[in-house]
């Protein structure tokens, strides 16, 4: 892969950080094939390509198709599926990986990276972002804000490998993402999780925007509390955890104040969210170390609740 060709980008996943990436990346002159289960959605962005919404609609084409071997090949393969179907969208796009692209996970949380573990002959990095954006329809996406795409590799890479992920960056970059390559991802990645453990349960029971947390006494000592569980286990656990994470997972809600995260666009529209990989993982990492997480527990159990139909007290109107 050279930095001065138009690549062949495949996105596993026409959500909204896919759809975001799939419209930058296009607009910027690469290939950009979407890989979709739903053939339905699939005809539907093939024929009309993906609006993002900025000051103005912009629209732009991209090719999308339920099929992998219609692709041919691609150069970077971005799997922007939810961590809970990272199994399934790497068995989907498994006649593309026959011949060695770069994959670059971009899920939230933690406990799909050993299913990346799992195959065999596969080269595959992370990205974390801090991008914001919001699916309005299918292939239709609001840009909510811009921010860092950091990408690293787990496990050891090879030296084409890594040349690979720097263009990769690089490619980002000149597409209007900012990136950057970290040699510990690994921390990175729980400095993100800490994040998500302290915003996303929380804006879901409260059904309230990212930077309104702060304004309720309640939710922000319950957004203190996970945090802190959170980083005390990954220091147990001999992650090296930047900063103060509090004051980080509070910076970032008012940074993306009118944002609505994920997991609470996941409740709204009755999907599965991604609990179990980010205060579910919380849970079961601090029971195998013998500590005891009891505001990620309750977090975890009530979303459970909420996914699985059960009565829960939304909090919004608490002060």
């Amino acid at each position: 892969m050279t930095g001065d060709r138009a690549l062949i980008v495949v996105i596993v996943g026409p959500g909204a950080l896919g759809c975001l990436f799939a419209a930058l990346l296009s607009k910027a002159g690469h290939s950009v094939w979407f890989l979709d289960h739903d053939r339905e959605r699939a005809c539907k962005i093939a024929d009309h390509g993906v609006c993002l919404l900025e000051t103005m609609p912009q629209f732009q084409a991209v090719r999308a198709t339920v099929n992998a071997n219609e692709i041919g090949r691609a150069d970077v393969v971005l799997l922007c599926v939810k961590s809970y179907d990272v199994g399934k969208a790497l068995e989907m796009a498994a006649p593309l990986l026959v011949e060695g692209p770069l994959l670059i996970a971009l899920q939230n949380g933690l406990g799909h990276h050993e299913i990346l573990r799992r195959c065999a002959g596969l080269s595959w990095a992370v990205g974390i972002t801090s991008q914001g954006a919001a699916l309005v329809e299918p292939g239709v996406v609001r840009h909510g804000g811009s921010g860092i795409t950091t990408l690293g590799f787990m496990d050891k890479a090879g030296i084409a490998a890594h040349q690979c992920l720097a263009e990769t960056a690089a490619l980002f970059a000149a597409a209007g993402l900012p990136a950057t390559v970290s040699a510990d991802i690994s921390s990175a990645v729980w400095d993100k999780l800490l994040v998500n453990v302290g915003i996303n349960a929380l804006t879901a029971l409260y059904d309230c925007a990212n930077g309104e947390l702060l304004e309720k006494r309640r939710a922000r000592e319950q957004l203190r509390q996970a945090v802190r569980e959170a980083a005390r286990v990954a220091r147990a656990r001999g992650v090296n955890i930047s900063g103060d994470p509090v004051a980080r997972t509070e910076a970032v809600c008012r940074a993306t104040n009118k944002n609505i995260s994920s997991m609470l666009q996941d409740i709204r529209h009755g999907r599965p969210t991604e609990i179990e990989a980010i205060n579910g993982v919380i849970v079961r990492e601090a029971a195998a170390l013998g500590m005891d997480v009891p505001v990620n527990q309750e977090l975890t159990q009530k979303i459970r609740a909420i996914q699985a139909g059960g009565s829960v007290n939304r909090n919004r109107s608490v002060p």
